[in-house]
């Protein structure tokens, strides 16, 4: 039986830094812009294991829970490298749906001089999760599950959160990606009927859901808000509660929503409070932007400071 089961992508994501990407200023931003068929020297390739579902898997294992992660990839070399960090981090890999007629999902990510990135993204198997797939004789068993993109699939989602709306046990977050956000905002989703007890979205997603805000604070008990180095706000008993960001010298923030939510999640399991909560994700956060990479930077149990 495990603490925590994560639901959501297991990618690969490829880093790209160069000095060479040429930079164009435009009124709608910063264009990247290379030659077509033109060579570019890169300075430096990493390789790392992205996706929500797999992220936070290793982020909760960290601090401390029995974690497993239902995801979806495909039967090929780069599964297996994921597999083979979530086994070195002690993360169940038993719901991991591999299938052979479908690519594993991956981004590579275009780093210039300046810390811009463009990201390409192909998420493949990992936007393949069908309802079949989540085992839904293990989920009312778990004390807790963290739900992050799962490509907009409706009737997986629908799956979920039935089971958990029938079950007394596992507790539920949320961190809804863009098509998960689409079917809030169209009214697809009704948000009375979500058993959610903590979602996640940054401040440009706050926006878009705009007409359902005031539903979403009534029906969730904690709505959490994050608006990048500004730091952000969380709605908790019929009140908002802003807070600062920890500055630091960040490198690289993939995977920082993921390990802000892996705090604060483990915060409430732990029975801590709200300041607690929100001072874990901070950390949390703030190790991970000064890595490459979603994972190398998530902290452990014994690292994290209590105010």
């Amino acid at each position: 039986m495990f603490d925590v089961i994560t639901i959501g992508s297991s990618l690969i994501d490829i880093f790209v830094k160069s000095d060479e990407f040429v930079l164009k200023k435009m009124d709608r931003g910063v264009l990247l812009c290379q030659l077509l068929g033109d060579k570019v020297e890169v300075d430096e390739m990493v390789l790392r294991t992205g996706g929500g579902g797999s992220n936070t898997s290793v982020g909760f294992a960290r601090m401390g829970f029995n974690a497993a992660t239902i995801s979806e990839t495909g039967k090929d070399p780069w599964a297996d490298i994921i597999l083979a960090e979530l086994h070195k981090e002690f993360v169940g890999t038993s719901f991991v749906v591999r299938e052979k007629q479908e690519q594993t999902g991956g981004s590579v990510i275009l780093v210039s001089q300046d810390g811009g990135r463009t990201v390409l993204v192909h998420r493949g198997a990992a936007s393949q999760l069908d309802p079949h797939d989540i085992p839904e004789k293990h989920l009312p068993y778990t004390e807790w599950i963290h739900l992050s993109s799962i490509a907009g699939r409706q009737a997986t989602l629908e799956k979920i959160f039935s089971i958990v709306s029938q079950s007394k046990r596992p507790r539920l977050s949320w961190n809804p990606g863009a098509q998960e956000l689409k079917l809030l905002a169209e009214g697809r989703l009704a948000v009375g009927s979500l058993p959610v007890e903590i979602l996640f979205v940054n401040e440009e997603e706050w926006g878009q859901l705009d007409s359902i805000q005031q539903q979403l604070t009534k029906q969730i008990n904690h709505v959490v808000i994050t608006n990048g180095s500004k730091g952000g706000r969380v709605f908790w008993n019929n009140d908002w509660h802003e807070f600062t960001t920890n500055q630091v010298a960040a490198l690289d923030d993939t995977g920082a929503g993921d390990s802000f939510a892996v705090g604060y999640v483990s915060a409430v399991l732990y029975d801590k409070d709200l300041d607690t909560a929100v001072a874990w994700g901070k950390q949390n956060a703030a190790s991970v932007v000064q890595h490459v990479g979603a994972k190398p930077g998530l902290i452990t149990k014994s690292q994290v400071q209590t105010p």
